[in-house]
């Protein structure tokens, strides 16, 4: 009888929690992975601030076309006009997004994302071009 437990195979109760202990250091560098600072969780954050960036950018960049060929078919030329008066232009041919109003400096546009992100773009009025997206 004796003899029959010993040939007896089973999994013995050191295996089980090495065996776990195993799978709980993988799941933890698994959330790492995923949800770390640089995980794909973070890189997909950086990305969408990068596109909601191009978005703003080309956005306004448009809109400043439209108030530029506005400007100059009004008289042929380009007229030099105050800061507030071309931010309001181009606010208004953007319309069709709420999500854009003039910055409070005088020189720029706001961009607000459904997300509550916000972004500034600096606009060269004399020049009719974008400067930055911050």
């Amino acid at each position: 009888m004796l003899n029959k437990v010993r040939e007896e195979k089973g999994i013995t109760l050191v295996v089980l929690i090495i065996t776990i202990i195993v799978l709980l250091c993988l799941a933890g560098v698994i959330v790492y992975l995923v949800f770390g600072q640089d995980g794909l969780k973070g890189k997909d954050n950086a990305l969408e601030a990068e596109r909601d960036k191009a978005y703003a950018r080309d956005m306004v960049t448009m809109a400043l076309k439209v108030v530029k060929n506005d400007s100059e078919s009004v008289n042929g030329l380009v007229q030099t006009n105050t800061n507030p008066d071309v931010i309001d232009e181009v606010v208004k041919a953007i319309d069709k997004s709420s999500n854009f109003k003039a910055g409070a400096d005088g020189s720029s546009v706001e961009y607000v994302t459904n997300n509550g992100d916000k972004y500034v773009v600096t606009i060269d009025t004399q020049n009719f071009r974008v400067k930055d997206v911050n």
